[in-house]
């Protein structure tokens, strides 16, 4: 319903200035949230922690506790990408 609203009302050249602001944000947030939850790079950080250690540039206590973050971080991710969070669907069930 909204969406035909907005459709009509830009063809007509009259814009919502509230709905073009969520709009925005909701995408950053969108954004936000595939940076941080990328699986691929928390991966890398794991790489990158474990070849750190590897050259002893970390200490072994300081490698277990940002591989355990690093871990957690990465099952999170992983939950999310199978629970496709960043698919929203309204009460129609239109995605």
């Amino acid at each position: 319903m909204f969406i035909i609203d907005d459709i009509l009302l830009r063809q007509m050249g009259i814009t919502i200035p509230g709905w073009d602001l969520i709009w925005t944000l909701e995408q950053i947030k969108d954004f936000a949230y595939r940076e941080l939850y990328n699986p691929e790079k928390i991966k890398n950080s794991i790489k990158e922690n474990r070849l750190l250690f590897e050259l002893e540039e970390i200490t072994m206590d300081e490698y277990e506790r940002t591989n355990a973050k690093l871990l957690q971080e990465l099952k999170l991710a992983e939950r999310g990408a199978e629970m496709n969070l960043s698919v929203r669907t309204d009460i129609m069930g239109a995605r």
